[in-house]
């Protein structure tokens, strides 16, 4: 009865599973859609933001432009007075309301006079003069160190021209990266938002962390922790405005960053960046509040379920049992669960096939045994033919050798052996003299028992641990495991001298020419077996009927 009750609570839990699967899918779907939504109108929120910061920021510029531009027109500048110079930069860093920390004249001969009322002569190369201001209304630095002031600066500058529009000076003004900074944090943003600027050359010059101003560029970004921000700087080299995503490996978090460009400081960029967990903080809450509801509404089903399954399972269970007992006992007749529905139609079809199975039963055992009985002689039967193909494969169909393909696997198996025991091992590379003339003058099938003499001969004249191969044609190869060429070379000559002697009628005599070599450390197969073949070149060269050691 405990299986039976352990499958209906497989059912109960599968039910469960499926329900829980299906919940997830839901919330994840609805997470995925929201998480999307949410993070569009963010990015147009915070894009939105960057813009309209840009703009003020742009405004802030163009009002300190107009503050210059009235001040280039003032007759007493043209006059060159240093005294009214002086009071007019001063007055001009008065109305800055503190955003110029110091206001500068130059004059055609680069003579500079500050409003604090220093001197000196230019020589930065941003400093432009001449024919450079053509066609030019304003030039703003890139972040420079100030020579009055001891921090970096950018300076708002505008040209002094005489009636006939040429450039005869310039005034300037002198505006602190603190102020550019000051004006940043003053943006309202969201939780976890903050905004940063970077110049034309990709330097950041106001950003929250103090460290990273004026020291970081953005074209290594990446190499400081922060992957995926170069593709964003790529952007703002093409784009007014847009935004990314990045990486910050340095506190392991997704930021989403925004930007846009500042008109009157060309190559400047406004940045946003916002945490990516903050974006998303309400849609967690939300989904948490749905994950309670679940888990309540899922325990609700579960014990629904359970009891509704009780109803279901009892007339299965029973069924089960019958049916159980039936096949333990094939004598024994299955109970008819009585009832109109489909489980008691399902007892009286079991009941029926049980029957039919028992006398089938009883036949296939009979015809299994039967069939047993033939699988088992056609195996042996199949045995003796694979072992009959093997043979056939791996031997020399004339001389009953082993053949080349199975000879090469035998000899790296027999290298194997002898590397992994440092023994020696030797191969002999043997090939019948002037076989080609025996072919020629006496036929094939005289050169054929020549060639099955031969291996006949070789094969009692050695160990029975040495591997004889026909390589080809009149060539033959013997491996010997476990001897050096001192000790094959007497095996060999023994053979060789021997070979003089024996009757090959019809051939008056036969001789062969050998070269072998004892395997090297590290030696390949290839490699081997050339030198060996290299040494019965060797001994044909210098006259047949002998052997050379490699």
């Amino acid at each position: 009865m405990n299986k039976f009750r352990n499958i209906k609570a497989k059912v109960v839990v599968l039910f469960s599973v499926v329900m829980i699967v299906f919940t997830a899918t839901l919330l994840l779907t609805v997470y995925v859609s929201e998480r999307d939504r949410l993070l569009e109108i963010e990015l147009e929120k915070s894009t939105e933001i960057s813009i309209t910061h840009a703009k003020i920021l742009n405004q802030e510029i163009s009002k300190y432009i107009t503050m210059l531009k009235m001040l280039s027109g003032a007759p007493q500048l043209k006059d060159e007075s240093p005294s009214n110079i002086v009071q007019h930069l001063i007055r001009l860093v008065d109305i800055s309301d503190g955003d110029f920390i110091n206001a500068v004249y130059v004059d055609s001969d680069l003579n500079l006079i500050d409003a604090k009322g220093g001197s000196t002569k230019v020589t930065h190369p941003l400093f432009l003069k001449g024919d450079q201001w053509l066609n030019k209304e304003f030039n703003i630095t890139v972040p420079i160190m100030s020579a009055f002031e001891d921090a970096p600066v950018i300076m708002v500058v505008v040209p002094i021209r005489n009636l006939d529009k040429n450039w005869i000076g310039t005034i300037a003004a002198a505006v602190p990266l603190g102020v550019i900074s000051s004006k940043l944090s003053s943006i309202k943003l969201t939780k976890g938002s903050f905004a940063w600027l970077a110049d034309a050359n990709g330097v950041i010059v106001s950003h929250p962390n103090k460290n990273a101003v004026m020291s970081v560029n953005l074209e290594v970004a990446e190499d400081l922790g922060f992957p995926g921000f170069y593709k964003i700087f790529e952007q703002t080299k093409t784009q007014n405005s847009g935004f990314g995503q990045y990486q910050d490996t340095n506190i392991n978090q997704t930021k989403i960053v925004t930007f846009s460009k500042i008109e009157n400081l060309p190559g400047w960029t406004l940045f946003v960046t916002t945490n990516e967990s903050e974006i998303f903080q309400d849609i967690y809450s939300m989904l948490y509040d749905i994950l309670i509801i679940t888990v309540v509404l899922v325990l609700v089903f579960l014990l629904l379920i359970s009891r509704l399954s009780n109803r279901i399972t009892q007339p299965i269970i029973k069924l089960t049992e019958e049916v159980k007992a039936g096949v333990d006992n094939r004598h024994r007749t299955l109970g008819i669960i009585d009832t109109d529905d489909e489980i008691g139609q399902l007892s009286r079809v079991f009941s029926e096939t049980i029957g039919k199975i028992n006398l089938h039963t009883n036949h296939l055992e009979k015809l299994v045994e039967q069939r047993t009985a033939e699988v088992t002689s056609r195996n042996i039967m199949l045995s003796k033919q694979n072992d009959q193909l093997e043979q056939l494969a791996s031997k020399d169909s004339l001389t009953g050798l082993y053949n080349r393909r199975a000879f090469t696997t035998l000899v790296e198996k027999e290298v194997s052996r002898a590397r992994r025991h440092n023994l020696p091992v030797t191969l002999v590379v043997l090939d019948i003299d002037h076989f080609k003339k025996i072919n020629d003058q006496f036929g094939h099938s005289v050169g054929d028992d020549v060639l099955c003499r031969i291996a006949k001969e070789l094969t009692q004249a050695t160990r029975k641990e040495n591997t004889i191969c026909r390589w080809g044609g009149e060539e033959f190869v013997i491996l010997v495991p476990e001897a050096n060429s001192d000790l094959v070379f007497q095996q060999i000559e023994h053979i060789r001298s021997n070979m003089l002697t024996l009757n090959f009628d019809p051939v008056d005599s036969l001789t062969f020419s050998a070269g072998m070599a004892t395997l090297l450390s590290g030696e390949s197969f290839p490699q081997w077996f050339h030198r060996a073949d290299k040494a019965l070149y060797e001994a044909k060269s210098c006259g047949r009927n002998r052997t050379v050691v490699s």
